[in-house]
């Protein structure tokens, strides 16, 4: 790091973080909320039943589309992460939040097919690429130090507030107009967004591109990070935890329903998931300022696998607060790899590590619902699918806890 960087993190790190730089998380927090890794992901499970409705498609195939949305954006992320490293965000952000709100439109006008289907969530998680949490979590991490875990909390806790009000509002949108007008819904809500995002991002210094880029640094620390055993600590960790909560968060609604409730009642139990994430970003974020963040995300683990197993086992009665420990976890989980590869790696080859831990993370969370709906397919209820869920997890914890000190 220069010595340019460090005095400027050392000066905000007196007390002036949130003061100069508390609208950049505030616009972050926006951007990621609309961006391609929230809105889509958290109402995908409210189409669920009409695609089955309209198609005959069974609850594996209907996740299939996440499956191929998040492989797609983990093929693209390092390549987008390199262009972050170089260029900033704003450009990249507009561009991908332009090509999500069209993706909602192909989806909405072509979706005829499993293939249609597969091959629109995969352009769709394309074009929106750089809306992901990596250009905005580079940015947080660049200006924050002293405050960072709490300032990525705020900031990612936009995805939380799409979980909170996404799935009740598109319920609504599919009883009006159907599912395919609530994608064009969705289209004309994020251009909207997006719009504000962009115009106000672009008059920030925290988010304009960086005039002093050592390529090279990036390069060497890029090398380096790859040939620490940590780096591939974490990337199997992280694979682990998404393994064990991305097919919760996609069949939460169907898991309320076979237990009893109905759609109306499901949706906003699912919406507590959205409160929870929020919390789980804030409350996290401030933890990891002062614990170590391996150890955070070790007892979130085994309060979250408490909360599934009461589920499979409790059913009903323990929806509400299983709901609460999902939503919690879920809200940990990507503020944990930006503080992490933030910590252990530094921020010169942010973007490029970052990218390949969330594309990590993308396909564990693209497999889940598939393997969670497949055992789902084969049992007859989700008892089996959430003590899978749990067993991930607590494989996730153990890794977890085989991460190093922070240097100094």
């Amino acid at each position: 790091m220069s010595n340019k960087q460090s005095q400027k993190m050392n000066d905000d790190s007196k007390g002036g973080e949130f003061s100069r730089h508390w609208l950049l998380v505030l616009v972050c927090a926006v951007g990621i909320g609309v961006g391609v890794s929230a809105l889509p992901f958290y109402t995908q499970g409210i189409f669920i039943e009409a695609w089955i409705a309209d198609f005959g498609w069974t609850r594996a195939q209907a996740s299939l589309g996440i499956l191929g949305s998040t492989v797609a954006l983990a093929a693209v992320l390092p390549f987008i992460g390199l262009i972050v490293d170089r260029y900033g965000l704003v450009k990249p952000v507009m561009i991908s939040l332009l090509g999500l709100s069209v993706a909602y439109v192909l989806m909405g006008m072509f979706v005829q097919s499993i293939a249609t289907f597969i091959a629109l969530a995969m352009l769709q998680a394309v074009l929106g690429s750089a809306s992901s949490p990596l250009a905005y979590t580079r940015a947080i991490n660049t200006v924050f130090n002293k405050q960072r875990g709490l300032a990525l909390g705020i900031a990612l806790s936009g995805a939380g507030v799409a979980a909170t009000f996404g799935p009740a509002l598109i319920s609504k949108a599919i009883v009006a107009f159907g599912w395919r007008g609530a994608y064009f819904a969705m289209a004309a809500f994020t251009l909207l967004v997006g719009t504000l995002v962009v115009i106000v991002l672009s008059r920030l210094n925290g988010a304009k591109t960086p005039v002093d880029i050592d390529t090279e640094a990036a390069s060497k620390g890029f090398k380096l990070a790859k040939a620490s055993p940590t780096y591939w600590t974490i990337m199997a960790a992280v694979f682990c935890l998404s393994l064990g909560l991305g097919g919760l968060m996609i069949h939460f609604v169907p898991v309320l329903l076979e237990v009893g409730f109905v759609t109306s009642e499901a949706a906003q139990i699912a919406g507590v998931i959205g409160i929870a994430v929020v919390l789980g970003r804030l409350l996290v974020g401030f933890a990891v300022d002062r614990i170590f963040a391996p150890r955070v995300a070790i007892a979130i683990l085994f309060a979250c696998t408490a909360g599934v197993l009461a589920l499979a086992l409790l059913g009903s009665v323990a929806a509400l607060p299983a709901a609460f420990v999902i939503g919690f976890s879920v809200g940990a989980e990507v503020d944990l790899i930006g503080y992490l590869v933030a910590r252990y790696f530094g921020i010169h080859a942010y973007g490029q590590i970052y990218g390949r831990q969330y594309s990590t993370f993308l396909i564990a969370t693209g497999l889940s619902p598939v393997i969670l709906g497949a055992i789902r397919d084969a049992t007859g209820t989700y008892t089996a699918s959430l003590f899978t869920a749990a067993a991930f997890m607590v494989l996730s914890a153990v890794l977890f806890a085989k991460l190093p000190k922070f240097e100094q």
